[in-house]
């Protein structure tokens, strides 16, 4: 299936610079916006997605539907272990049928139009997907998906519908990232928009950046992985929880799926308060020592400010510096603009772990009386 959420916390790590070894100075036009570094993300589905075997859908595998217009794709899932051949799908073979009767305009749903592989690949599912487009009298109801197709037993399929304007979504508010070794993800809140619906199970499942699977145990508002995450950043793709619900609204099934993006956090570096300015007549230099914990490719945007009361404080200029680290050491931001302040200050700063895809907690202001 496709996803399409993207975490705003990672969208500022695309620089205004390439990652090249030598460093980098980069003074912006205009003074730069407090960049926003949201930990929390909101999330919904209206859709849900399973595995099946091809013996499954020869037999029948019942769907449950909760909108008046749906749309069911299948593909197959090449199984990359054994490398196992999957046969490709005839959408002709395919029926949805309720109650076991065959579809007609009589009944309470029927197939409005089919999507061969060529008509889906050409719209971007190059999986070799087939699809049914569905038109339903009633919005809560069961179908059965089956094919008259011969297919291997133990060959597998993706199942997913897709319940466009359906009343029943599933919303959930979670955190982006997961603190490196402590093995959790939190959540705020889940559950359904409509107070009809009513959750009966949920299972998750972490899928690594490499595609590894980890258990998931859900507990007091957390997802416990049962093992250490491997890798932190997002320089080798992001985390996903991919979370299964089963719910039931006025006594018929209801089906959820959602993923849950997020980054392995850990502090690669930090920003240390004792920054120092100096002064010549076309820059005022600041100094920011850092303490790094993990070397590699750091860099710091931050805005000058200076004051003569100490207390209004006025933008002068936004600098971002690039650099390689292999320890504790110090980025010098050169400002390109006249002293005429009595005092400065460092504002709205964001240290980036280039290296590994990482937005890193940094102090938002750093402060020296004067020159």
């Amino acid at each position: 299936m496709k996803h399409f959420t993207v975490l705003t916390l990672f969208a500022s790590l695309l620089s205004a610079f390439s990652l090249h070894a030598e460093p980098v100075v980069y003074q912006f036009k205009k003074v730069q916006p407090a960049v926003e570094k949201p930990l929390q993300q909101a999330l919904k589905s209206d859709e849900y997605w399973m595995t099946i075997s091809g013996k499954a859908l020869k037999q029948g595998v019942e769907l449950p539907f909760s909108a008046q217009n749906s749309f069911v794709r299948v593909a197959p899932k090449f199984d990359v272990a054994n490398t196992q051949f999957v046969e490709p799908l005839d959408v002709s073979a395919l029926s949805l049928t309720p109650n076991s009767k065959v579809l007609t305009k009589g009944n309470r749903a029927q197939i409005e139009q089919v999507f061969a592989q060529k008509e889906m690949n050409d719209a971007g599912f190059t999986d070799g997907s087939v699809a049914l487009k569905v038109k339903s009298q009633h919005a809560l109801q069961q179908l059965t998906l089956k094919t008259n197709q011969y297919l291997i037993d133990d060959a597998k399929y993706l199942v997913h519908v897709k319940e466009k304007r359906s009343d029943v979504v599933l919303a959930v508010a979670a955190n982006n990232r997961s603190i490196q070794s402590a093995n959790k993800l939190a959540y705020q809140s889940l559950s359904f928009t409509d107070n009809a619906t009513q959750i009966k199970t949920m299972s998750a499942k972490l899928i690594s950046p490499t595609n590894e699977k980890v258990t998931v145990d859900i507990t007091n508002n957390h997802f416990n992985f049962d093992k250490a995450l491997a890798y932190f950043g997002a320089i080798n793709g992001l985390y996903e929880l991919e979370l299964q619900i089963d719910a039931e609204r006025a006594n018929m099934p209801v089906k959820r799926s959602l993923k849950i993006p997020f980054v392995n956090f850990k502090q690669t570096a930090k920003a240390l308060p004792n920054v120092t300015f100096s002064a010549s007549q076309s820059h005022i230099e600041a100094k920011v020592p850092l303490m790094v914990n993990d070397a590699g490719r750091f860099s710091l945007q931050a805005t000058l400010q200076g004051s003569n009361d100490g207390v209004r404080f006025y933008d002068i200029a936004t600098v971002e510096m690039a650099k390689e680290l292999n320890g504790d050491d110090s980025l010098s931001l050169p400002f390109t603009t006249q002293a005429r302040y009595s005092s400065y200050r460092l504002n709205n700063m964001v240290l980036k772990d280039q290296s590994r895809l990482l937005v890193l907690q940094t102090p938002q202001k750093l402060f020296r009386p004067s020159i």
